[in-house]
C-alpha cells in the first residue's frame, strides 16, 4: 500500500506554496494540493482555515480554530490539532484525548471510552477513532442479533398470497396463467437500520486507510448479506425505530447519521477537491462542555443554570455570534435573591497568551479566561492547565480537567 503524506499541524503552524522553510512552523505544500486547501477554504461556508500574505508577500494557509482531518484527493492528510503543549509529539497525544472528552458533550456523538493504544501505537486521526467507534457498535448490533421486522415483498409466484397487483400481473402473465404477480410481508433483517448501516459500512470502507479499521468493516459486511443498500436515505432515516427494542442501534444510528446526512457540512464533508474532512469548532466543543460540566457541578437547590440560546449541545447549531465570534456567556441564577452572576470566557490564541493570572480568573482549554469565577462549589484549578514555563507551554492536569 502507497504510504500516505501526512501533516499534523496547529495554530501555530501555516502551510505556504512550493517553497521550501528553515522554520518548522512554515509547511510546504505542492502547488496542486495548495491550490486544492485553498479551493476548500474559500468555499467552505465556515472559516476552518484562513488565508494570509506572509511579510515576503507568501501567500500562507492557517487552521482557524478547528481540529479534525482534511484528505486531498492524492491522500493527503492535514490533521489540524489545537495547540495545547509546545512538544509536537505529547500534543498531538493530549490534543486528540481532550477533543474526545469535549465530543461526550454534543448530542450527536455517541463517544464511548477510548483506548490510548488508539493515540500512540495506531496513531489514529479522528476519523479512524470515529469509525473504530462505529465498527465497535455495529459489532455489538450483529452479536446480539439483527433485528428483524415486517417489509413488503413483491414478486412474480406459483401462488395466491397477500394481494394480487393486477396492473403487473396483466403484463407479466398474459401467457402464464399458473403465475400470480402478488404483494404480501416477509418477516425480513431487510429493515431501514440495517440498510443504514450496511451503506454506511460500504462508505467507510471507502474512505478508511487505517488496516484494522478495514479489516473490521470487511468482516462485518458478511453479516449483513441480504440487505439491500439504502437507496434513499432520507427516508429510511425517517423510518428508523428508537424504543427500547431498539436500544442495541441507537449508538449506530446516531454514526450513520453523521456520516451519511452531514456530508455537506464542515463536520463531515465528501467531494470537491478534497476526498473528505471531518472537523470540529474547538471554541463550540469547548463552549458545549464547559455547559455540560457546569449543570453538574452546581448545587441545583440553590441555583439556576443558564445558556445563551444560541448555545446548544448540538453539532448542527453553530453557537456563533453575528461576527463568527463564539457564544461564551453563561448565567447561574440564585433561587433565593434571583441575583445573577455572569461567567464570561475570552478567547487568546495560544501564542499570543503570556500566562497571566490576576487571581480572578483561570487558565482553560483552548486558551482563554474565565471572569466572574465567584460561585459555591466551583473550585479554583477546575478546568485545565498547569502553567509551568515563562515561554507559555502548558501541560494538562488531567485530575482536575472538568471533575
Amino acid at each position: 500500500m502507497k504510504k500516505l503524506k501526512r501533516f499534523v499541524i496547529t495554530d501555530a503552524d501555516c502551510f505556504i506554496k512550493g517553497q521550501s522553510s528553515d522554520d518548522p512552523h512554515i509547511i510546504p505544500l505542492n502547488e496542486l494540493n495548495f491550490d486544492r486547501l485553498a479551493d476548500f477554504t474559500e468555499n467552505n461556508r465556515f472559516p476552518v482555515m484562513h488565508e494570509f500574505f506572509m511579510a515576503d508577500g507568501c501567500k500562507a494557509i492557517r487552521p482557524a480554530r478547528y481540529a479534525g482531518i482534511i484528505t486531498l484527493k492524492d491522500g493527503t492528510q492535514i490533521e489540524l490539532m489545537p495547540q495545547i503543549c509546545l512538544d509536537r509529539d505529547e500534543n498531538a497525544l493530549v490534543s486528540k484525548s481532550l477533543i474526545l472528552r469535549m465530543l461526550q458533550s454534543m448530542l450527536e456523538i455517541p463517544v464511548r471510552k477510548v483506548d490510548e493504544l488508539y493515540f500512540k501505537k495506531e496513531q489514529l486521526n479522528i476519523f479512524e477513532i470515529c469509525v473504530r467507534m462505529f465498527t465497535d457498535e455495529v459489532l455489538d448490533v450483529v452479536r446480539g442479533g439483527l433485528k428483524q421486522t415486517y417489509v413488503p415483498y413483491q414478486g412474480n409466484e406459483m401462488f395466491v398470497k397477500g394481494k394480487t397487483i393486477y396492473s403487473e400481473h396483466a403484463k407479466r402473465n398474459y401467457a402464464h396463467k399458473e403465475k400470480f404477480f402478488v404483494e404480501y410481508d416477509v418477516f425480513s433483517t431487510n429493515r431501514a437500520e440495517n440498510r443504514l448501516i450496511k451503506s454506511t459500512l460500504r462508505m467507510l470502507g471507502k474512505l478508511s486507510t487505517n488496516t484494522l479499521n478495514l479489516k473490521k468493516i470487511k468482516m462485518l459486511l458478511p453479516a449483513f448479506d441480504g440487505i439491500d443498500f439504502s437507496l434513499n436515505v432520507y427516508k429510511d432515516f425517517k423510518a428508523v425505530i428508537d424504543d427500547r427494542s431498539m436500544s442495541k442501534y441507537t449508538n449506530a444510528m446516531q454514526w450513520c447519521r453523521l456520516f451519511l446526512l452531514n456530508k455537506g457540512t464542515t463536520t463531515f464533508f465528501c467531494g470537491g477537491k478534497v476526498s473528505y474532512a471531518m472537523l470540529f469548532p474547538i471554541d463550540k466543543l469547548f463552549c458545549a462542555c464547559i455547559a455540560t460540566s457546569l449543570r453538574k457541578q452546581i448545587n441545583r437547590e440553590k441555583y439556576y443554570f443558564m445558556t445563551p440560546e444560541k448555545m446548544t449541545n448540538s453539532l448542527s447549531n453553530t453557537s456563533l455570534d453575528l461576527n463568527m465570534e463564539p457564544v461564551s456567556n453563561f448565567y447561574v441564577k440564585s433561587k433565593a435573591d434571583d441575583s445573577a452572576i455572569n461567567i464570561v470566557f475570552k478567547f487568546y490564541d495560544f501564542n499570543n497568551y503570556h500566562g497571566i493570572d490576576d487571581g480572578n480568573t483561570a487558565v482553560v482549554f483552548p486558551v482563554t479566561e474565565v471572569l466572574n469565577r465567584k460561585l459555591e462549589g466551583i473550585k479554583k484549578n477546575m478546568y485545565l492547565v498547569d502553567l509551568k514555563d515563562i515561554d507559555g507551554s502548558v501541560s494538562v492536569l488531567n485530575e482536575t480537567f472538568f471533575l
